[in-house]
């Protein structure tokens, strides 16, 4: 009897254990579908509610309030108070509330409606003419502790042979400190110091790597709504520097700084969407952002701009509207836009060919080290394009440089002239400062043991020869005094001959 008892107790307690791991999986299933409230809060700094082109009224004639929702999902419908059609700019939607709407409900494509009543945040309504942010996360991510989730970082990649790579204005990832998404968060309420004072802070100990410290004291400083603070916090974020790597959380605060003026941010932006981080990739939201910074002068978001001109991601192929963006950039000594004005002329795309152009363009970026520069440089000095003969001095100089920048193409070339020897080098008329043309030098190496080491006949003086650092050479040609030169290392050697 008593085992029969405690056989139907046990089975009883087993049945609740059951329907208790149930009802836990059911909400969390209903919670990855819904989303949370994580914010509601007035810009009192933010003026587009005022702005006379957007502004709206309600039927009686009152300014609304302008409520920007930031969230990773479509806004279908506002069920009240809303006038006009909802904005969609990207991740952050504009909905036109009236003064005396007290709640809304908000429908959206992938998760179920949400009703947010603006009491529980403080606020009886919406006061017209006043811009209010609000944030909505997933709700199973505030559920587990607002925990992050790396997204996979899926770089695309561009191949050209006539224009610059992409630039992401960060540096890519490497191995990161992984700590608590909200690491700080519970002490950053006991701070008691300016935003300014609190950024100060945190540029110090993210200079010293401490990236712990420099996030607490970023959150502090953009939770205070400053724009250079929250820019950083987007980037650390994004960079994974001392937290897991969260696009979604870049994104939140790389919008805020760039909705008060960051022109970082809203390059930063534009890469995400360029590259489809955290976001799906859209080229045509990208080209936007890049637009908002680069009408306001922010060279790398010309460049980017000019790139998708150039190739037709997101918006009709324009060579001359890529020309323009590009020279705007080249102008203000963006070394990957130089290189790009470069192409553009000695290619003839969207402007008039012109070599000589190209060579200017092409010399600017090349005094940036920009390697690409530096070898397109290296051919025309080589093939004496736009120019009244070849310089082959210069071209040796331009393939060495971009050589020892990694340059494979440059690399290929060095090994070419190199076909006879580890050493390579060129004699120039100091007369005329060009390479001696149809004449036969002889390269004599001297050490221990003088012996003649290579007799060349080249239309280009160009020469190459096995020897060693610490070697003399000495170059002897009929009506011109013989030049000595020592091998310091292995770049290409100038050896200039005078008249007798």
């Amino acid at each position: 009897m008593l085992v029969s008892n405690l056989l139907l107790y046990f089975m009883s307690f087993m049945n609740r254990i059951k329907l208790i791991f149930l009802f836990l999986f059911m909400s969390l299933a209903a919670s990855a579908q819904r989303l949370a409230v994580e914010s509601l809060k007035l810009r009192p700094n933010d003026l587009s509610a005022r702005n006379v082109k957007n502004q709206r009224h309600d039927l009686n004639g009152k300014p609304c309030a302008l409520l920007k929702v930031m969230v990773l999902d479509n806004i279908t419908k506002c069920s009240s108070g809303n006038i006009g059609d909802i904005v969609t700019e990207g991740p952050v939607k504009l909905i036109y509330i009236t003064s005396a709407t007290p709640s809304i409900e908000l429908s959206f494509q992938y998760h179920y409606p949400l009703t947010i009543n603006f009491a529980d945040y403080g606020y009886k309504h919406l006061e017209g003419n006043s811009t209010y942010e609000l944030n909505l996360v997933d709700a199973l991510q505030m559920m587990m502790g607002n925990g992050n989730m790396t997204q996979q970082n899926t770089t695309a990649t561009t191949t050209q042979q006539t224009s610059s790579s992409q630039n992401t204005n960060v540096s890519r990832r490497t191995s990161r400190v992984t700590v608590t998404q909200n690491v700080g968060n519970s002490q950053n309420n006991s701070l008691s110091m300016s935003a300014h004072e609190a950024s100060k802070i945190a540029d110090e100990a993210y200079d010293a790597k401490d990236y712990v410290k420099a996030l607490k004291y970023y959150q502090y400083a953009a939770e205070k709504n400053d724009n250079g603070a929250q820019f950083r916090l987007g980037y650390i974020y994004d960079e994974g520097k001392g937290v897991t790597p969260n696009y979604a959380e870049a994104m939140k605060w790389y919008l805020k700084a760039a909705n008060q003026g960051s022109l970082a941010a809203q390059y930063n932006i534009g890469i995400m969407y360029d590259k489809g981080q955290g976001v799906k990739q859209d080229y045509s939201e990208a080209n936007k952002w890049y637009q908002k910074a680069a009408e306001q002068g922010y060279t790398p978001a010309q460049s980017n701009l000019g790139l998708n001109l150039y190739e037709g991601n997101g918006v009709t192929q324009n060579y001359k509207e890529a020309l323009n963006w590009w020279l705007k950039a080249a102008n203000s000594g963006n070394a990957g836009a130089q290189y790009n004005v470069g192409v553009m002329y000695y290619n003839g795309y969207g402007v008039k060919q012109d070599y000589s152009e190209a060579l200017k363009w092409y010399t600017k970026a090349s005094e940036q080290g920009y390697t690409s520069a530096l070898y397109n440089l290296g051919l025309m000095y080589a093939d004496g394009t736009g120019m009244k003969s070849q310089n082959i001095a210069e071209a040796l100089n331009c393939f060495y440089k971009a050589a020892q920048k990694g340059h494979e193409k440059a690399k290929a070339k060095l090994d070419e002239y190199r076909k006879y020897g580890n050493i390579i080098g060129v004699v120039i008329e100091k007369d005329t400062n060009e390479p001696v043309v149809g004449s036969v030098v002889e390269v004599v190496r001297n050490n221990k043991n003088a012996s003649r080491v290579a007799t060349i006949s080249d239309i280009n003086g160009f020469f190459s020869l096995n020897a060693n650092v610490g070697d003399e050479i000495e170059v002897q040609y009929v009506g011109y005094k013989n030049s000595r030169v020592k091998i310091t290392d292995d770049k290409p050697l100038m050896i200039y001959i005078y008249k007798r």
